[in-house]
C-alpha cells in the first residue's frame, strides 16, 4: 500500500462523519467550547492582572514617596571670579545649569522623569523686625514649564537696584547692600509686612544686606514640586519648637533681583536644586529594576552632571531605594501568584480533559463500532482532531477577543496556549486509546507463570512512574525550600518550581489512589452485611472507578489551591497586624529627641494609658578594662513595664529598677551573659564622656538587636550624670495616642518623626500590591471552587451511561428514584471525600513548608519572619463546593434518566 492510499484510508470521508457527529452532539460541543473559552480567558487574564497590579504598586510606591522619590541634583553656590562683583548673568547661569544637568541624565532615565525645575535658596537667616525676629530664607524658583511661578497681589515684582561701588580700601564686610524681595500674602499677614518695609537679615554674608519688601504674591500652583524645599515661600510656617521667633517666612527674588542677592551672600550659604519629578504613570514594575540601577549608577558617579564651571552636583533621591524595596515585596507577591497561575492552568487543563472524556464516553459505542468495521486508530484520532481543532480555535478566538476588550495585549500567552492545546489533543488521544483497547488484539502466553510475569512487569512500570512522580515532587519541594521561587539574579519565576504544589498534589493523588481501594473494599464488606442495596452497588462501582486518577487529581489540585489561597490571605492579614505591633511597638512611636516637658504634656492628654520614653547607646564599654561592649538602654521603668505587658511580654526584674533601695550605683538589669562579668569586676558602663557606676539587681531577657544589654532607669541615669537625658524613642499606648500627638504638636519638634500604628497598617493594607494580591487570591478561590464543581459534574455525567445500565437492571428489582440518586452520589462521593482530604492536607502543608520561599515577610512587613495563620473559611468553602458539585451532578443525571425506556435499557445492559 503506497503513501497516498494510506493517507486516503486515514482521512477519507472524515469531514462528512465529523459534520454528522457535530450535529448530533451540538449542545455538548457548545458547552465544551464555552468551557474552553472560559478557561482560556482565565488563563490569559490571570498573568495580565498580576502585571497590572505590579505596575500599579510600583506607581503607588513612587507617588507615596514623593517628594523624596524625585531626583534632585544639588550643587552649592558658584564662587565668583572676584568677591564683591555682582554676577549680572546669574539668571542665565541658572538656566544653563539646569540644561547641563538635564543633558547629563541618561536618556532612558529621563523618559521616566519630568522637568527639570530649578530652585536656588540660601541657608536660614534671622530677620529682624520692630515686632520681633523671624526665620527667613531667600529663594529663587524656575518652574519646569518656564511660566511665572507667582501672581503679584500688591506692590510689584522685585527689580535690580543700582550696583554699589566698592572702593579699594573698603572692606566687603562693611559694604551696605540692598535687595528687593517679595513675600507671600500669608507670610506678610503673619509678620505684619507691607510693601516698602525693610528687613535686616544676618547669615553667612559677604556684605551687609537689607531686604526691601516691594510686593506680596500668591503662588500660581502650590502643588508644583518646585516649591518642595521652600514651603515658607508659599505660606508662613511655624517657627522651630522652643524658639522665640514669630514664624518662618521666605523672601522671593526674581531674575532681576537675583544678582543683588548672590553678591552679598557667601557661596557656601547658597544651594541650587535641579529637580526632576518622578512621573508614576511612566513607571512599570518591569522598569523598576532598570530605573533603580540607573539612579544608583548616577548617584555613585555623578560626573555626567558636572557643570561648566566644574561644580559637581550631588544626587539626592530615594527613588532607587524605594523601588528596590518594592522589588522585594513584589517578589513575594509574584511567588504566590505564580503558584496560583500554575494551579489554575493545571486544574483548567484537567477540566478540559474531563470534558473530552465525557465526549468520548458518550460516543464509545459508535467509536467501538468504527473500529470493529476496520477503522484504524489513526483515522479515529484524525476525525476527533477535525472536530476539536475548530471548536477549540473558535473558543480561543472568542477568549482572546474578550481579553483585548478589557486588558492590553502585553503579557504571557503560554497559559492560554497550554489550556487550548489540551482542548485540541485530548479528544484525539482519548478516542484513540478507547478504540485501541476495545478491538486491538493482544497475544498472551498460555503459561500462567509467563502471564504473571508480564503482569508483574506492567505493575513495575506503573510503580516506577509513580515513584518518579514522588521523587520529582520531593526534589521540587527541596529546591524551592533552598532557592525560593524566584531567581535572585534576574527575579524571574522558575515555573518548574512554581509547579511544586501541583506536583505535591499529584503525589498525594498517587498515595490516595493506592489507599482508596482497600478502604472501599472494607466499606463494600460492611455494606454487604446490611439490607441497603445502594451502598453495596455504589461501593462496588466506586472501587472499580477508583482506578481512574484524573477526577481525583482534578479535585485534589483544586481543593489544595483553594485552601492555599485562603491560608495566604489569612497569613498576610494577620501578619501585617503583627508587623504593625512589632515595628511601631505601641499605638504611636516617636523617633527623635523629646524632652521631659514634652513627655509630661503628653501624659496629661486624655486617652493615653502609657507614655514610655527611652534612650539607647550602642557599643558602650561594660566594666573598666573588660573589653566587653554592650548596648545601654535607659527607659521610664513603670511605663515600660506596662508597655511590655501590653505586648504580651513580662520581666519581673523591671520592678527592681525603681524600688528605691539604696545602692552603690544606678540600679541596672543585665542579660545573663553579662552577669559573670558584673560579679567579677566593678560594674560600670561608659555613657558619653565618663563611666557611670551600676548596681546590678538581676537579669533580663531583653536584648536590643541581639547584643548584650544593660537596662537602667532613665531618670536614675540622668540624676547620676547630672544632665537631662531626652528620650530618643517614645511609645504611646491608648486610643487617644494619635490625638495626643496632634494636640501637643510633637511632630513639629526638630528632628522628630511620628509613626502611628494605624497609619502604618493603613499604608500597607491599602497599597495596590497588597489589595491586588488579596483580591487575586479570593478570586482564585472562587474560580477553583467553580472548577471543582464542574470537575465533579463532568466525572459523574461521564460515567452515567455505564451506571444507567446497572440502574435499569436494578429497577426491575424495585429500585426507586431516591435510591438511584443515593447510588449515584455514593459512587462519586469517595472521589470527592478523598480529594477533599488530600487537597486540604496539601493546602496546609504547602504554606507551612514554603513559608520562606514564598517571601511572605516582604508582604507582611514582619521583621522577624512570617508565621503561617490558618482559618476555617477555605476548608468550609472547599467542602461546600464539593457538596454542591455532587448535588448538581446527581440532579443532572437524575433528570437525564427521567424519560428512559426501561425495556430498551435492559436490552442494552444484556449486550
Amino acid at each position: 500500500m503506497n503513501v497516498s492510499t494510506r493517507v486516503r484510508t486515514v482521512v477519507g470521508g472524515a469531514p462528512l462523519l465529523v459534520r454528522r457527529r457535530a450535529r448530533t452532539d451540538a449542545g455538548l460541543l457548545a458547552l465544551t467550547g464555552a468551557l474552553v473559552a472560559a478557561l482560556v480567558l482565565v488563563a490569559l487574564l490571570a498573568p495580565r492582572l498580576v502585571t497590572s497590579v505590579a505596575d500599579e504598586g510600583a506607581r503607588d510606591v513612587v507617588e507615596r514617596g514623593r517628594p523624596a522619590t524625585d531626583v534632585v541634583a544639588r550643587v552649592s553656590g558658584a564662587v565668583p571670579p572676584k568677591a564683591g562683583v555682582r554676577p549680572d548673568h546669574a539668571p542665565d547661569d541658572q538656566r544653563s545649569a539646569a540644561k547641563t544637568v538635564a543633558a547629563g541624565v541618561p536618556a532612558a532615565m529621563l523618559r521616566d522623569l519630568a522637568g527639570p525645575s530649578l530652585s536656588t535658596f540660601t541657608s536660614a537667616w534671622t530677620g529682624n523686625l520692630p515686632s520681633g525676629q523671624f526665620v527667613a530664607r531667600a529663594g529663587y524658583v524656575l518652574p519646569a514649564d518656564g511660566a511665572d511661578p507667582v501672581r503679584w497681589v500688591t506692590g510689584r515684582a522685585p527689580e535690580q537696584l543700582d550696583d554699589v561701588v566698592v572702593t579699594e580700601d573698603q572692606s566687603l564686610a562693611n559694604v551696605e547692600r540692598r535687595v528687593e524681595v517679595g513675600v507671600s500674602v500669608d507670610g506678610a499677614r503673619a509678620l505684619g509686612l507691607e510693601p516698602g518695609d525693610e528687613v535686616r537679615v544676618t547669615t553667612a554674608m559677604v556684605s551687609r544686606l537689607t531686604a526691601v519688601v516691594v510686593g506680596t504674591y500668591e503662588v500660581t500652583d502650590a502643588d508644583d514640586p518646585v516649591w518642595t524645599t521652600l514651603p515658607e515661600l508659599v505660606r508662613a510656617m511655624p517657627a522651630p519648637g522652643g524658639s522665640a521667633d514669630l514664624a518662618a517666612v521666605g523672601l522671593l527674588v526674581t531674575d532681576a533681583s537675583l544678582p543683588d542677592l548672590l553678591v552679598a551672600v557667601q557661596p557656601s550659604a547658597v544651594t541650587t536644586d535641579v529637580r526632576f519629578v518622578s512621573v508614576p504613570d511612566r513607571i512599570t514594575a518591569a522598569r523598576a529594576r532598570v530605573i533603580a540601577a540607573e539612579v544608583a549608577a548616577l548617584r555613585t558617579d555623578p560626573r555626567p552632571l558636572q557643570l561648566l564651571d566644574a561644580r559637581q552636583p550631588t544626587l539626592l533621591t530615594s527613588l532607587d531605594d524605594e523601588l528596590l524595596a518594592y522589588r522585594d515585596r513584589l517578589a513575594g507577591a509574584t511567588a504566590q501568584a505564580s503558584v496560583l497561575l500554575m494551579g489554575i492552568v493545571a486544574v483548567g487543563g484537567l477540566t478540559v480533559l474531563l470534558a473530552a472524556r465525557l465526549m468520548v464516553e458518550r460516543r464509545s459505542s459508535g467509536l467501538t463500532l468504527e473500529r470493529a468495521r476496520g477503522a484504524s486508530v489513526t483515522s479515529v484520532g484524525w476525525r476527533a482532531l477535525l472536530e476539536s481543532v475548530p471548536v477549540t480555535l473558535a473558543a480561543t478566538a472568542l477568549a482572546v477577543a474578550a481579553l483585548l476588550l478589557v486588558m492590553p495585549p502585553q503579557g504571557a500567552w503560554w497559559p492560554g496556549v497550554a489550556v487550548a492545546t489540551v482542548g485540541v489533543v485530548a479528544p484525539a488521544l482519548l478516542a484513540g486509546a478507547l478504540v485501541r483497547r476495545s478491538w486491538t488484539g493482544r497475544r498472551v502466553p498460555a503459561n500462567r507463570a509467563d502471564r504473571d510475569r508480564l503482569a508483574s512487569r506492567r505493575r513495575t512500570r506503573r510503580l516506577v512512574a509513580e515513584l518518579t512522580l514522588l521523587a520529582v515532587a520531593t526534589g521540587a519541594l527541596l529546591s524551592v525550600r533552598a532557592r525560593g521561587l524566584l531567581s535572585s539574579s534576574v527575579g524571574d519565576v522558575d515555573w518548574l518550581l512554581a509547579a511544586t504544589p501541583v506536583l505535591l498534589a499529584g503525589a498525594a493523588t498517587v498515595l490516595t489512589a493506592h489507599a482508596l481501594p482497600p478502604v472501599l473494599r472494607r466499606l463494600r464488606a460492611v455494606a454487604s452485611r446490611g439490607p441497603a442495596l445502594a451502598g453495596l452497588v455504589a461501593t462496588a462501582r466506586a472501587e472499580r472507578a477508583s482506578r481512574t486518577a484524573i477526577p481525583l487529581l482534578s479535585v485534589t489540585v483544586a481543593v489544595a489551591l483553594m485552601v492555599f489561597s485562603g491560608i495566604m490571605v489569612a497569613t498576610v492579614d494577620r501578619g501585617q497586624v503583627r508587623a504593625a505591633d512589632l515595628v511601631v511597638g505601641g499605638d504611636v512611636r516617636i523617633d527623635g529627641p523629646v524632652g521631659d516637658d514634652a513627655l509630661a504634656a503628653l501624659r496629661e492628654q486624655d486617652g493615653l494609658t502609657s507614655v514610655t520614653g527611652s534612650r539607647t547607646w550602642v557599643s558602650r564599654t561594660f566594666g573598666v578594662g573588660s573589653g566587653v561592649d554592650v548596648t545601654l538602654l535607659a527607659v521610664d521603668t513603670a511605663p515600660f513595664e506596662a508597655l511590655r505587658a501590653a505586648r504580651g511580654e513580662s520581666d519581673a526584674g523591671l520592678a527592681r529598677l525603681a524600688d528605691g533601695a539604696p545602692g552603690t550605683g544606678v540600679p541596672a538589669l543585665v542579660t545573663a551573659d553579662l552577669e559573670p562579668i558584673a560579679e567579677t569586676t566593678d560594674p560600670q558602663v561608659w555613657v558619653t564622656e565618663s563611666f557611670v557606676a551600676l548596681d546590678p539587681r538581676g537579669t533580663t531577657d531583653l536584648r536590643v538587636d541581639g547584643a548584650p544589654t544593660v537596662v537602667v532607669d532613665r531618670a536614675a541615669l540622668a540624676a547620676a550624670m547630672g544632665v537631662e537625658i531626652p528620650a530618643e524613642t517614645t511609645w504611646l499606648l491608648g486610643p487617644g495616642a494619635d490625638a495626643a500627638v496632634t494636640a501637643t504638636a510633637v511632630e513639629g519638634l526638630p528632628n522628630v518623626r511620628v509613626l502611628s500604628r494605624t497609619d502604618w497598617l493603613d499604608a500597607w493594607n491599602t497599597s495596590p500590591l497588597t489589595t491586588g494580591l488579596r483580591t487575586l487570591l479570593r478570586v482564585a478561590q472562587g474560580a477553583l471552587a467553580v472548577l471543582a464543581v464542574v470537575a465533579l459534574v463532568l466525572t459523574v455525567v461521564a460515567t452515567a451511561r455505564d451506571r444507567r445500565r446497572t440502574l435499569h437492571v436494578l429497577r426491575t428489582l424495585g429500585l426507586d428514584a431516591g435510591t438511584a440518586r443515593r447510588l449515584s452520589a455514593g459512587e462519586a462521593a469517595p472521589v470527592a471525600v478523598a480529594g477533599l482530604l488530600a487537597g486540604c492536607a496539601i493546602g496546609v502543608a504547602v504554606p507551612w513548608l514554603l513559608t520562606g520561599a514564598l517571601g511572605l515577610s516582604t508582604l507582611t512587613g514582619e521583621p522577624d519572619g512570617t508565621r503561617v495563620a490558618t482559618t476555617w473559611v477555605p476548608f468550609v468553602l472547599a467542602a461546600g463546593a464539593l457538596a454542591l458539585g455532587l448535588a448538581v451532578a446527581v440532579e443532572v443525571e437524575a433528570r437525564t434518566r427521567r424519560d428512559d425506556d426501561l425495556a430498551l435499557g435492559i436490552r442494552e445492559a444484556e449486550r
